[in-house]
Parts: C-alpha cells; structure tokens; sequence
C-alpha cells in the first residue's frame, strides 16, 4: 500500500530536546514524538518503515489524499450528522451587578429582561424545535448580562423544559456562565433538581488585578466573594474555571493559581481551567475607553500569552481542555441562541444586531444560511 504523508501534519522543534520532533495533526488533533531524523523524512515526504504503521493509526500518513482532502471538506457535516443534541444559549436580561472595563456588551445593559410571556414562548418554541429535530438531549447555557440576577426566570424555563425532554426519554441539562457572585450553595441547589450540572466562572487574576477589571457597579472589589461562592459549591456542580488576559498581565495567571491551591481548590474541583485574551471589540456598545485588548488573531504576545497560561495550569495539574479542532455555534444545524426579547441568533456576539436575528421564537427561524452571510 502507497501511503503519503497528511497534508494537515506539521511538524515542530521539540525544545526539551533537539533530538526528537513533535509531529501534530491538524485534522484530528493526534501527537507524537519521534526522533529528528524520521522528522526530517517525513518532511521530505518520506515515511519512515518502522512507525509508518502507528503514524497511519494516527492520520498522519494516509493512503488516500484525496479521500483525505474530502473527508477534511465534509467534517462540518459529519459534526451536524453525529450531533444528537439541541444547544441553545439563552440570554435572560442585560442587567449586570459589575462594572467590568472590557464588557462587549456595554451600552447594551439597560435593565432588558425576558418577559414572562416570552420565557413561556421559548419554552414553546424549543419544545418544537426538539421534537422536530429529533433530539436525544437539550442542553442550555443561561447568560446575562449576570443570569443569577434571574434565578425566578431560570425556573421557569428550565422546569417545563426538564419534564418535558425526560419525558420524550431524552436527556436535559443546563449551565450558567457567571460572574460567581451570586453563586452561593444556596442558589446552586435550588437549581440543582431543575438541571443545572455546571457554571462556567471568569476570575482575571490575582486580586488586585481582578478587582481593577471586574468590580462591582458600586466599585467594591469581587476577588473574595467570587472565591468564597466557589469553595462552597464546587462539591454541587462542574466549575468551569478561566479568565480574560490582556497584553499586559497575562503573565499574572501563575499569581491566580497559586493563590487558588492556597485557598484549597486543587485537583478535582474544576471541571476545566481556560483563559482567553480580551478581545478588543469594535462593536458600538462597547467601552471605547478600553484599548488594552488584541483587534487581530495574529498580533504577536498572543501566542506567547496562550502557551504560557495554558502551560501553567496544566503545570499545576488542572484539567485544561485539549486542542482539537472546534466548530463555531455558526456552523452547527442545532445550537442558537435566544436572545431576552425572543429574537434569535447564531452567535451571542451578534445580539443587539438586527441585521443578523434569523428568527424569534414566535415565528420560528428563517433563512439561517442566507442571513449569516451579511
């Protein structure tokens, strides 16, 4: 059999020793090491006899490039063809209890809410699309503004959708991407029988650095409560663990997980430890003051800053998620997004745009390909 070497493999310096090369597949996200000479061949084009058997295993020499090429063409596809699941992101309200600097959403907070006709709209229309589609699970993800300052409407959503998924035999379950203020044992396990199995909880760094970015409306320091709201739930719920880094204190996410492990959150207590870069938004709501956020994907620090926070926590021994190739929400058949006036999108970053709704949930969707491509 003639096999070739993947055109999605690159190949990389090992820097703890010269000796190997790290071999990485950007079409199903496989690793190896192998020694600089059989490297170099594979460079060359060449396959090395003696691992061509393993590094077929991998996808990193194939018999077929066009079959390759094709089934590379067809991934997006495939992804929507094995995706049993409906994945929406419901934004209850705008209203928010921090003032943070780079908030994308900005002039947006106003004090909107969803109604309650609306959540029993949502309900409805979600119910639909499940039985449509023929889903086996619902997952929802319930943003803000801050969704805890809407624990009643939480309920009332989650509740009717929970009996109705199970009662199909399906699978329900939802998450909350929050500040973690509000996050108290209390609150999680109110939500808990309604379906809540995570919160994903954004802490940029050490105290005084968090507290300059992320304080509260009235201008108090968040760091501690956040904290302590953690220690005393992350025994209840998968805590997804992360921040937001600029050019300038990326390197203070050591600082944050050290002070993390003193206050005993160690291994096991956080269901994955992500950081991303503050993206400096151009959209009309956002703080035009803040200018301290990357506008491109290359501008140089950035890749500096992400191996050196992905490298720490990982260091540490916190779960950091694995590199793979991800969809955007865009491309995926069945995850939307509902925005607090019942208007639907593709993207939470396209709320508070008109020009790109592709439905609302009385009406259902519209032409969802022809309108992403404004």
């Amino acid at each position: 059999m003639n096999l070739t070497v993947s055109s999605y493999l690159k190949i990389f310096p090992w820097p703890d020793d010269p000796a190997y090369l790290l071999l990485y597949s950007t079409k199903n996200a496989a690793m190896a090491l192998v020694p600089a000479a059989d490297g170099l061949r594979l460079r060359q084009g060449k396959i090395p006899p003696d691992s061509a058997e393993t590094l077929t295993e991998l996808g990193m020499v194939v018999a077929d490039p066009e079959a390759e090429r094709a089934e590379v063409f067809d991934l997006l596809a495939e992804i929507n063809r094995q995706d049993e699941g409906l994945n929406v992101s419901i934004i209850l309200g705008l209203a928010c209890n921090f003032a943070c600097q780079y908030c994308y959403e900005g002039d947006l907070k106003a004090g909107q809410v969803m109604t309650a006709a609306t959540a029993v709209q949502t309900v409805g229309f979600l119910q639909a699309r499940y039985a449509a589609r023929h889903r086996q699970k619902l997952t929802l993800d319930f943003y803000g503004g801050e969704p805890l300052l809407y624990v009643d409407l939480i309920l009332a959503i989650a509740r009717p959708l929970k009996a109705f998924v199970e009662g199909q035999g399906g699978e329900f379950r939802f998450s909350l991407v929050t500040n973690g203020s509000l996050l108290t044992r209390a609150t999680v396990e109110q939500l808990l029988p309604a379906g809540l199995y995570a919160a994903k909880v954004t802490v940029d760094g050490p105290p005084e650095e968090h507290n300059r970015l992320r304080p509260f409306k009235n201008g108090r320091p968040s760091f501690d409560v956040i904290m302590d709201n953690i220690l005393a739930c992350h025994d209840l719920i998968r805590i997804g663990f992360g921040g937001n880094y600029t050019r300038d204190n990326f390197s203070r996410v050591a600082e944050l997980l050290d002070i993390v492990a003193v206050r005993g959150l160690g291994l096991g207590h956080f269901g994955a430890v992500q950081f991303h870069p503050v993206i400096q938004s151009a959209d009309i709501y956002a703080n035009p003051e803040f200018t301290d956020g990357c506008r491109t994907a290359d501008e140089p620090w950035l890749a500096e800053a992400a191996l050196f926070v992905r490298a720490e926590a990982i260091r540490r021994g916190y779960p950091a998620p694995k590199l793979i190739p991800s969809p955007c929400m865009v491309d995926l058949d069945d995850a939307l997004v509902v925005n607090h006036d019942g208007t639907l999108f593709k993207c939470v970053a396209m709320i508070g745009h008109p020009r790109y709704a592709v439905g609302d949930v009385r009406q259902g969707l519209g032409n969802v390909a022809t309108i992403c491509r404004r």
